[in-house]
């Protein structure tokens, strides 16, 4: 989809008017040239410009400031109204996909789209006002010459319909080159986040280091290179297309008299006079043209974006925000998870799994065993390939998972960590400051207009404070991820000791992915004990209080 296309489709204000005012403006400054000429070919004939003609350029150059500040506050207000609608969408197909499609996309495709390719559709707008304007210009223009000299307008019409042709099937290899170099800087965004996400990692194998800082300068060195061929090319098309224009005022200028011997001197000085508007226009144009060439592949790369979301969003359902429920079973569950890099495919199952209201269940295993992807499909961001998961004996499929997955609260091992209360309306702040004493964060942060103070705390701080929104939210279903990796041993027996008795008394019903088996053999509350192997359950036993 080009950058017009893409605008046209979106914009919401009256094309019709648009191209009113364009035209207008392009009349306008054909009649000011006309103004011109006459007053031009008065002083060479020792005579006083007319007052008509005066009138005309008054007149002309008002219309021409009037149009001109309506068609660029127009575009301008409608690309950016296009933009802003567009992340909107964006935003919202995201929160309505699947985690699934979310990780086939890709973050860097995601970020770069919303950032990236958004601002250069705001930074083509003037771009656009002028391409929009420039070609009714260039008719205006091309009907005055007409009548001044047919012959010049062929000639005209030739030149700058060869150049046309030319630069449009150079172009056309061009935007497959601009593809290329925005695949490159997608993979160098991919090496950043290497560098910030697994800055420890980096900073304790100096040859990780090294190996990651390689592949990035390779990936930044050909992303380099793709953009500099591109952009050589490009200016070369330029300097052939302003040639051509001037080959056009030259022809004009050796050529057309001698096909046209009535044509007198002022008519070949107006003509020429006319054709340097024109030329003008097409510079102006053959400029924009790499402005248009990235708007246009930033408005495909947006709209297959959406499409790609749009193939697997789903419209928002009102679900019911269920308080309770009785029995949740899992039975002949399989799910695979292939690799889109490489040709690796992990899978888990037959599952045959039921959790009971009011149950503490620990899931244990090495790793690699398949618990977080359990987790993963207990808590419905992940579907089962085959076999099926129920709620109170009703199947969770794509009409009941949303109303299934209001049961549930996360803390997942790769969490985020909000710093508003989002989704948590008027929270208690005696409830609040209670669980930041209780979890020993009354010091560190607190929360003021359902906004943390601050998150700027230790990993095992900030897993605390997302088990506080957790009970904030009194879902009747909590999974945790490996909870207590980061909690010093203090902390952790708490957690074992005091927090869990305490969450259980209260009615939640408690999965948790653990490896303290130390403390589950100390363990004082009924609970049942889970180990996973290879991606399947190979034991289950009940630990009595």
């Amino acid at each position: 989809m080009s950058f017009f296309q893409f605008v046209r489709s979106e914009m919401q204000g009256s094309l019709r008017k648009l191209l009113l005012m364009s035209s207008l403006g392009g009349i306008s400054s054909a009649a000011i040239l006309a103004a011109i000429n006459s007053g031009a070919q008065a002083a060479d004939e020792g005579k006083k410009a007319s007052l008509w003609a005066l009138a005309l350029f008054v007149v002309s150059l008002y219309l021409f400031i009037k149009t001109q500040i309506y068609v660029t506050t127009t575009i301008t207000g409608e690309i950016e109204a296009v933009v802003h609608r567009f992340r909107v969408r964006l935003m919202n197909d995201i929160r309505h996909s699947e985690l699934l499609a979310v990780d086939r996309i890709g973050r860097s495709r995601i970020i770069s789209a919303i950032t990236g390719d958004t601002a250069i559709l705001t930074q083509a707008s003037n771009t656009l006002c002028y391409s929009v304007q420039a070609p009714i210009l260039l008719l205006f223009v091309g009907i005055y010459v007409a009548y001044l000299s047919f012959s010049a307008l062929v000639m005209s019409v030739v030149i700058v319909t060869i150049t046309s042709a030319i630069f449009h099937f150079r172009s056309r290899r061009l935007t497959e080159q601009r593809a290329a170099a925005i695949i490159q800087e997608r993979r160098l965004f991919d090496r950043l986040a290497d560098f910030l996400d697994g800055f420890k990692e980096v900073r304790l194998h100096a040859g990780r280091s090294d190996d990651l800082f390689d592949d990035a300068v390779e990936v930044s060195r050909a992303a380099t290179n793709i953009k500099i061929r591109t952009q050589t090319e490009t200016f070369k098309l330029i300097a052939s297309a302003q040639s051509y224009m001037y080959l056009l005022l030259a022809a004009v200028v050796f050529v057309v008299p001698t096909f046209s011997e009535s044509l007198s001197a002022g008519s070949i000085t107006k003509t020429t006079t006319a054709l340097l508007f024109v030329i003008g226009a097409c510079f102006g144009l053959v400029q924009s043209i790499p402005v248009l060439l990235n708007a246009n592949s930033a408005a495909d790369r947006l709209s297959k974006l959406e499409s790609d979301f749009r193939a697997t969003a789903r419209d928002a359902v009102p679900a019911k925000v269920p308080t309770r429920f009785d029995r949740i079973e899992m039975r002949d569950v399989v799910f695979r998870y292939s690799d889109d890099s490489s040709d690796t495919t992990f899978k888990i199952g037959p599952i045959d799994f039921t959790l009971q209201s009011g149950e503490l269940v620990f899931l244990t295993g090495g790793n690699g065993s398949g618990k977080s992807t359990l987790l993963l499909l207990l808590a419905g961001l992940y579907p089962p390939d085959s076999g099926e998961i129920t709620l109170d004996g009703v199947p969770v499929d794509d009409n009941t998972r949303d109303e299934y997955r209001a049961l549930i609260s996360g803390i997942f091992f790769d969490y985020h960590l909000f710093r508003r209360l989002y989704g948590i309306s008027d929270p208690d702040p005696t409830e609040v400051d209670r669980l930041l004493r209780q979890f020993g964060l009354e010091k560190k942060t607190g929360v003021a207009n359902s906004e943390f103070r601050t998150l700027d705390l230790s990993g095992g701080q900030r897993r605390r404070l997302a088990l506080i929104v957790s009970l904030i939210e009194k879902r009747p279903i909590l999974l945790l991820d490996e909870w207590t990796a980061e909690q010093d041993p203090e902390f952790r027996r708490k957690f074992y000791e005091e927090l869990l008795p305490a969450i259980m008394q209260a009615g939640a019903t408690v999965v948790v992915i653990t490896h303290d088996d130390r403390y589950l053999d100390e363990l004082n509350l009924p609970a049942r004990r889970i180990r996973m192997d290879e991606g399947r359950i190979i034991d289950q036993r009940s630990l009595q209080a």
